[in-house]
Formats: C-alpha cells, structure tokens, sequence
C-alpha cells in the first residue's frame, strides 16, 4: 500500500471509520470512507491539519483509559527514525503518560503489553491493529518522516487523542 507521506493515514475498524467520518463532517471537513461498512481495518487519510479538528467531535462515551505507552528505544536500526520515535514519546510524557521502554529487561522480565506502541511507520506491521502514521519530518536525504501510534481494541479514542497531540506538535 502506497501512503502519501504529507497526509494522515488511519486505520480503523468500519465502526470506528463511520465515527470518524461523522466527526469529520461536524467539523466542516469533507471526509469519505470508499469502503464504507466493509468489515475489518481499513486506511482513511485527511489532510495534514484535519486530525485536531476532528478528534474533538468524536463522541465520548466516557473517560478514556489512561493507556500504557511502549516505545522502542534501540530495535530501530535507523537513528533518525529512532530520535523521531523517541521526540514522540518524550511529547506524549509531557502530557501525564507513562512511556515504558519496549526494548529494556531482557529474558527474565515478561515482555510488557502496552496499549498503544509508538513505533517507526516503515518498521510496524502492514495495518494489523488500529494505527495512526503521522509525518514528524525529513529525512536528512529529503524522504519523509513518519512516527506511527498502534493500539489495541478499547483504545482507539485515545490513539486518535495522541495522534491529535502529535499532528499539532509537529504543525
């Protein structure tokens, strides 16, 4: 799946994409899910921008969890995208979260299993969970940057919070 790497890229369940949707559309913005009540996670994308609009109409049931946050800290080969995951985590710490170190302990700690992962866009698995991939940047060579935030089931609200943090961060 090709992704332009200046626009936001969301994928969701279709019951989160038709919240989405409808978020969108209160906040004046003109989103369209093509798959619309196809089941499983599919890819919506707005623009650079829209994503702080439209977190904030999403209806809130209740008080989302406070989710705990892994990021990895060495598994990423590439520094700069290594520094990007980290500049992430350290914004979303910033904001009360607890960012736990996804790469410390070693065989004798059980693996944690944090609800949302910050990882490097190119390096997470092709849409397995509820994700949000937001550009942070430029390489030095020019490419694009890109962070992505990964949640498990029951976090999707508050991924899409994060995600809003770090879209407005990186505005």
């Amino acid at each position: 799946m090709s992704q332009d790497p200046s626009k936001v890229a969301i994928a969701a369940t279709a019951r989160w994409r038709a919240r989405i949707v409808a978020a969108a559309a209160s906040a004046g913005i003109s989103l369209t899910d093509p798959l619309a009540g196809v089941p499983g996670i599919r890819v919506l994308t707005c623009a650079a921008g829209d994503l702080a609009a439209i977190v904030p109409h999403l209806a809130r049931d209740a008080e989302p969890p406070r989710p705990a946050i892994g990021a990895h800290s060495d598994s990423i080969a590439d520094r700069e995208l290594r520094d990007a995951v980290a500049d992430v985590a350290a914004l979303l710490s910033l904001y009360g979260n607890v960012v736990l170190d996804l790469d410390a302990g070693g065989r004798r700690r059980r693996p944690v299993r944090p609800d949302v992962v910050v990882s490097a866009g190119v390096d997470r698995p092709q849409w397995t969970e509820p994700a949000v991939v937001l550009p942070v940047g430029r390489h030095r060579r020019g490419g694009p940057l890109t962070v992505a935030l990964t949640a498990g089931p029951g976090f999707e609200g508050t991924l899409l919070e994060l995600a809003r943090l770090v879209e407005a961060d990186a505005a």
